[in-house]
């Protein structure tokens, strides 16, 4: 069974006088879909990209995990789709019915590989970057803030897309997308973190 372990982190940004974190100890599982919430500036993002490993931090965070991050960066945006896909992915052609699964899930028609990657609207663009995502069903999943470019039935869509999914972190400030996806809330308070079984309406009573 794969988990995060976070020991003893404490982080601050050069700029800073105080810690962002302090100490913090969190152990998650590799099964939990966890919302991970707190007010601007408390260092959602942080979090996930000293998870991935893209920031030096004192302490340790210990994990036999393989993280992928949303959003990925799109280098050329004004190619094909399909090589989008390929690039991000590592796909070969023979394996493009992978990812034409993970698309009909998110309600996206196939036929998006064949238009460029810009022509795509911001909600496709967001959905077949989760489609990307989420081909490698041994990773966990970092997702920050997925709903920002999607409409009330595109965020319904992705939610019944995560619920289907194993584990992973979703940002977000929408307790009505996370409600119905989520089964463990990581909150950010100042610089203490707490872990907390249930949803986003759990968390809050």
């Amino acid at each position: 069974m794969g988990t995060i372990q976070i020991k003893d982190v404490s982080f601050r940004y050069d700029q800073m006088a105080t810690d962002l974190f302090s100490k913090i100890n969190l152990k998650i599982d590799e099964s939990w879909k966890l919302g991970l919430i707190g007010r601007n500036g408390r260092g959602k993002t942080t979090l996930l990209k000293m998870i991935m490993g893209q920031l030096n931090f004192s302490g340790e965070i210990i994990s036999n995990l393989n993280f992928y991050y949303y959003p990925q960066t799109v280098v050329d945006k004004n190619v094909l789709t399909v090589e989008v896909v390929k690039n991000l992915a590592q796909l070969e052609d023979y394996d493009l019915w992978r990812i034409e699964i993970e698309l009909e899930k998110l309600q996206v028609d196939a036929d998006v590989l064949q238009r460029k990657f810009s022509n795509l609207s911001p909600g496709e663009q967001t959905k077949v970057l989760l489609a990307i995502l989420f081909l490698d069903e041994s990773g966990f999943q970092l997702l920050d803030e997925p709903t920002n470019h999607l409409d009330i039935e595109g965020r319904k869509t992705v939610a019944k897309y995560l619920k289907g999914k194993k584990g992973f972190i979703v940002i977000s400030h929408d307790k009505n997308f996370l409600n119905p996806v989520i089964n463990h809330v990581i909150s950010i308070d100042r610089n203490e973190i707490s872990v907390y079984k249930g949803n986003f309406d759990t968390w809050q009573q």
